[in-house]
């Protein structure tokens, strides 16, 4: 549900440069499987496993993987987490079209994977299906339905503008097409994520910090509600759903603070993910000025709030309130998968 991904088009080590992305954001909540998926001609290389960034590239050649056109994501899931069988490296991301054409990656969690699911079986592999389980992951009906629309005349654009509106929860979708060498699609409903733009490349990330290593002229958060279609040349930026509005939501960054640091101040040190858990959803429907219910609506709705929370943590950390480390912890049949804690300076 709080994966991490990464993107990129250009002429740098393509691998090291996507691990690497992975690698700085997987202690936020991630760390279960790896995958990339790389655009060679008319073919598209999918390396993935499950387990955290380091154990993937000791066990696979995805570190070696070579390309000017990738996309890159690290899973974390809270099925993976507490049930076994929910981890299975088929269930990394990303997804294939039957085709070979599509590969699809997701963060957020899709409610209604089911019912696309049911639809779509007759007519195309599931391959993160577990047995075990008896389940799919819920990102996987995405690659069927956009190959679905693509196949039928849309093109990339037109396909995610069609599927979207059949989609609910939080979604944030990226994609690459063998028929589009070096270009990557994000269709993107409220989650905030990263563009990077520089000389005849350009990058992509969920979060902040996944472009720490990269230098390039620009970077800006595209809107809300959109489909992003990047190339060497630049941004292409459409209106994902017409029939959507996004709500506005805006965080009271002082009464954040000062919850958090009062929570550490009683709790000692937290990981990442307790710490926004304790306060949700009384302590962050008051940060962000709306009432409990109306704070589960906005989330039902698939709004986003884990980046600006990571990012005021960040700037916490910068201003010396509070310190942070990697605490490795078991999860997902790993030893070592990492996450981010904090405790007051």
């Amino acid at each position: 549900m709080n994966c991490q991904l990464a993107a990129y088009i250009g002429d740098k080590h393509l691998s090291s440069l996507l691990l690497n992305s992975l690698k700085i954001q997987e202690p936020l909540y991630g760390g279960h499987a790896t995958g990339m998926g790389v655009l060679k001609g008319n073919k598209i290389d999918i390396v993935k496993a499950a387990g955290p960034v380091d154990h993937v590239k000791k066990t696979t050649k995805i570190g070696k993987v070579k390309g000017t056109c990738a996309i890159a994501h690290s899973r974390y899931s809270d099925l993976a987490k507490d049930v076994d069988g929910y981890n299975l490296n088929e269930m990394a991301h990303p997804y294939i079209s039957d085709d070979g054409k599509i590969a699809l990656m997701h963060n957020g969690i899709i409610t209604n994977y089911k019912d696309h699911w049911k639809a779509l079986e007759k007519d195309h592999t599931f391959r993160s299906y577990g047995e075990k389980v008896n389940d799919i992951t819920d990102s996987e009906v995405a690659v069927h339905m956009l190959s679905d629309a693509y196949n039928g005349g849309m093109n990339m654009v037109e396909a995610f503008q069609h599927i979207a509106p059949k989609l609910t929860g939080m979604f944030l979708l990226a994609a690459i097409n063998v028929d589009e060498p070096d270009t990557v699609y994000i269709c993107n409903w409220y989650q905030p994520c990263y563009v990077a733009i520089g000389q005849n490349e350009i990058m992509f990330s969920s979060s902040r910090r996944g472009l720490t290593d990269v230098e390039m002229g620009r970077v800006f958060q595209p809107p809300k509600n959109s489909v992003i279609k990047l190339t060497r040349d630049g941004v292409e930026i459409k209106v994902m759903d017409p029939g959507r509005e996004a709500p506005r939501v805006t965080i009271n960054e002082f009464k954040a603070k000062r919850m958090i640091r009062n929570t550490l101040k009683e709790k000692g040190r937290m990981d990442v993910r307790n710490l926004f858990h304790i306060h949700n959803p009384d302590g962050w429907a008051d940060v962000y000025g709306v009432t409990a219910n109306e704070f589960k609506a906005h989330r039902a709705a698939g709004v986003y709030v884990m980046n600006p929370y990571f990012e005021l943590l960040e700037s916490m950390v910068a201003d010396g309130i509070i310190e942070e480390s990697i605490d490795p912890r078991p999860e997902g049949g790993f030893e070592n998968v990492s996450r981010y804690s904090y405790v007051l300076a």
